[in-house]
């Protein structure tokens, strides 16, 4: 049976499918598992292995025929995720910008120094 997404924590049943740490593969306390956005379909949510202090970031997707689940190890804590969730996407610019800076002969002394 499918969680009813109309209820506010129908995003927790989701995450049977989701329920050990994929790096020692101990089971997730439900303490550090953290809802960080939610949309229409989508909930994202932050795991915290209490036995390895792993990350985990999820997204659950309950859909009209099942569950659907993508998710990935990562070093961000749930403060981290938080915080960049917020902040607007970088612009086309900013990226051309980065590349040449990267490119340039200040780029390169400033590495020299560290």
């Amino acid at each position: 049976m499918l969680p009813n997404n109309s209820k506010p924590d129908s995003w927790r049943k989701s995450l049977k499918l989701i329920s050990q740490c994929p790096v020692c593969n101990r089971d997730y306390q439900s303490e550090a598992i953290k809802l960080f956005a939610s949309g229409s379909e989508a909930k994202f949510v932050h795991f915290t292995c209490g036995s390895c202090q792993t990350y985990f970031v999820a997204m659950v997707m309950t859909l009209a025929k099942g569950i659907s689940t993508v998710g990935m190890i990562t070093d961000l804590s749930f403060q981290d995720v938080q915080k960049l969730y917020t902040i607007p996407p970088l612009t086309i610019d900013e990226i051309i910008e980065g590349r040449q800076f990267i490119n340039s002969v200040d780029f390169i002394t400033a590495i020299g120094r560290v």
